[in-house]
């Protein structure tokens, strides 16, 4: 990942009906596809790690830095959906919890910026986020996912591979 300052998770134990309630939002927001609605769930300082951030460097920090990643996730993959498919899991130490997901769509827009039009191949692809909770926010965002399978299922590894 990049130098950025990872923030970290308040002390305590997490009300796990808070932090499911939150998630819920969280995966609202992304099923909206409305970047916007992001911003209210992060906290100012906000840091956003995945294998796509850690793959291309790119700071995804903020309220704003929320909202452009999903800008970017949208764009290429616009009907993509996302749901929640098992039980959270929760640290008792501090006010952390871990979601598992499973996300489905279309490559059918385009990957920027590169400028990788979409094969309109189908996707689905599973992973876990780890959220560090501090007040009713989340100041990060750790995601772990298969981005490898991601490329080869909607074709952007042939994509990439094809133009060098």
């Amino acid at each position: 990942m990049s130098t950025s300052t990872i923030p970290e998770a308040e002390a305590g134990v997490l009300d796990p009906d808070f932090a499911v309630t939150w998630y819920q939002r969280w995966i609202d927001a992304w099923n909206s596809h409305e970047p916007d609605r992001l911003k209210e769930l992060v906290t100012d300082d906000f840091v956003l790690d995945t294998p796509t951030t850690r793959l291309t460097d790119w700071v995804v920090q903020g309220p704003q830095g929320a909202s452009e990643y999903m800008r970017f996730v949208i764009t290429a993959y616009p009907d993509l959906v996302w749901k929640m498919i098992a039980p959270p899991m929760f640290r008792t130490d501090v006010r952390q919890a871990a979601f598992s997901w499973r996300g489905s769509g279309h490559f059918s827009g385009v990957l920027l910026p590169a400028g990788i039009q979409g094969t309109g191949n189908a996707f689905t692809f599973e992973g876990l986020e780890i959220f560090a909770f501090r007040g009713e926010q989340v100041c990060h965002l750790n995601a772990v996912y298969d981005l490898a399978t991601l490329n080869k299922q909607t074709g952007i590894q042939h994509a990439t591979r094809s133009r060098t």
